[in-house]
């Protein structure tokens, strides 16, 4: 019996991953058939439902590859920042022009959030946790630093969770109304209360 070979699998799930992004892209993901995946994959029928059982299993896969891209421009940015404060400002204008950017890429996508919500839920309740592990690293270390005398570590995972919910209720806004002129504005104000709370 031949075993399979890992390595190929990765390029083949990879491939079918790829053609399913530029056809979500293109047509969003109601009028995204499995067949239509298969097919600019390049891949048989069969070889998709192997790796995925339905288009909904794709598309979880899909935002969650774009979301730990996101999380790794994030922590790699944050490496070269050195204050907390620069930090704050750098997490929250990354996930900002992120979201933005997506919505431009995905403009289908973000007009079906209404119809997918439990989906799309499901999908940004994973993301959570990572970023607010992340906010509150960046709060610890502000307090370590001296740099936020306003808190105290004990507070820092609600604090980190209200940070993340504000951004999210910001980006849903953004969502469900569009861009507005001066969406960009209210973030960074939103932002320098949220640091001066901090000091």
């Amino acid at each position: 019996m031949r075993r399979s070979d890992p390595a190929k699998a990765d390029i083949v799930r990879d491939e079918i991953l790829r053609a399913a992004l530029g056809l979500f892209q293109t047509y969003g993901l109601d009028k995204t058939t499995m067949e239509d995946i298969a097919e600019a994959a390049g891949k048989g029928k069969s070889t998709l439902y192997y790796y995925f059982k339905k288009k909904e299993d794709v598309f979880h896969t899909v935002a969650r590859q774009e979301m730990d891209s996101i999380l790794e421009t994030l922590e790699k940015g944050l490496k070269w920042t050195h204050s907390a404060g620069e930090k704050l400002r750098l997490f929250f204008q990354i996930q900002d022009n992120a979201i933005r950017n997506k919505a431009k890429l995905y403009p289908l996508i973000f007009k079906e959030t209404k119809k997918h919500v439990a989906m799309f839920h499901s999908i940004q309740r994973e993301s959570n946790t990572r970023e607010i592990k992340l906010l509150k690293s960046i709060l610890l270390e502000g307090i370590a630093s001296g740099e936020f005398k306003g808190i105290k570590k004990e507070q820092c995972d609600a604090i980190a969770l209200a940070g993340v919910t504000t951004l999210h209720a910001t980006h849903l806004n953004l969502l469900l109304e569009g861009k507005t002129p001066s969406a960009e504005d209210k973030l960074a104000v939103m932002v320098d209360i949220f640091i001066k709370g901090l000091k």
